[in-house]
């Protein structure tokens, strides 16, 4: 399906699955403030610290046009500038900027005892997550005391393809979103894609079989994880629940028959709870 071709899908929502440089055909998008937004993006866990060259490296945008957003970002609070090194890191703004959208999302209230239980039984960690864009982003997580190298968190970030609740959340997808989300991953992560690509097709079918999707070491060789979609929009977004367990602690038999139907039914119960209080 041509990128262009989807500039004429009326629902705003869809918009955002579109490449930036389809964007910026359209005469309602902002560049300086598209541009503003990809610098925060460059921040990460692996690099929360970057200089003027390093964002301009990045993003390919001229050393001067970085120095005037960059100045813009900091005096909002959105980064903060490292006097020692020159250099910069996000700022508390963001947070500021986030907290509102955590407080709507009130699924975290209800599902929060249910997540430390079932984090008991399967000893490792259960989190809720929605899709940002190409990836999947948790908005909530508890550990109980069982932790394990996936060190899931609010607002850490996982692969759609290769991951048992990014695979959840695609099915719940319409097709047109699906296609473009797929589209978009095959040209910007084309080896990801190919090699992910049939799992997908895989896992749909085990979520409309048994309910639930697996990924045993697709996406770290040593964690298994298993995955629900929730069957509706809550807050506007798509949802799924996971639980990532070592595979030296466990193994795909206990995921499947043991950790799988209790997902399932913490699923269920948390459906039923916000639906009885939407209902009041």
């Amino acid at each position: 399906m041509p990128w262009e071709n989807n500039m004429h899908i009326k629902q705003e929502e869809n918009f955002e699955l579109l490449p930036k440089s389809v964007l910026e055909l359209n005469p309602q998008y902002s560049s300086t403030l598209g541009n503003g937004l990809d610098v925060l993006k460059c921040f990460s866990n692996s690099e929360p610290i970057l200089g003027n060259t390093d964002i301009s490296k990045k993003l390919g945008l001229s050393k001067p046009t970085i120095s005037r957003l960059l100045f813009t970002l900091t005096t909002l609070g959105f980064l903060q500038r490292l006097s020692a090194s020159g250099k910069y890191t996000l700022g508390p703004s963001l947070l500021t900027l986030s907290y509102p959208l955590l407080r709507q999302l009130t699924i975290r209230e209800f599902a929060a005892q249910d997540m430390i239980d079932l984090a008991k039984i399967a000893k490792g960690p259960v989190s809720i997550g929605i899709r940002d864009r190409l990836q999947v982003v948790y908005i909530e997580t508890t550990y109980n005391r069982y932790r394990n190298n996936a060190h899931p968190d609010i607002g850490s970030v996982r692969p759609l393809l290769s991951t048992a609740i990014g695979k959840a959340l695609l099915y719940k997808h319409t097709k047109v979103e699906f296609e473009m989300i797929m589209n978009r991953l095959m040209d910007e992560t084309p080896e990801e894609y190919h090699k992910f690509r049939e799992k997908v097709d895989q896992a749909f079918m085990q979520i409309q079989n048994s309910g639930f999707c697996t990924s045993f070491g697709d996406w770290r060789p040593n964690l298994y994880g298993v995955a629900v979609p929730f069957k509706n929009k809550i807050n506007g977004h798509y949802m799924a629940m996971n639980v990532t367990v070592s595979s030296a602690s466990s193994n795909q038999d206990f995921v499947i028959n043991n950790i799988a139907p209790r997902l399932l039914d913490l699923i269920c119960n948390i459906e039923t709870k916000l639906f009885d209080d939407d209902v009041k």
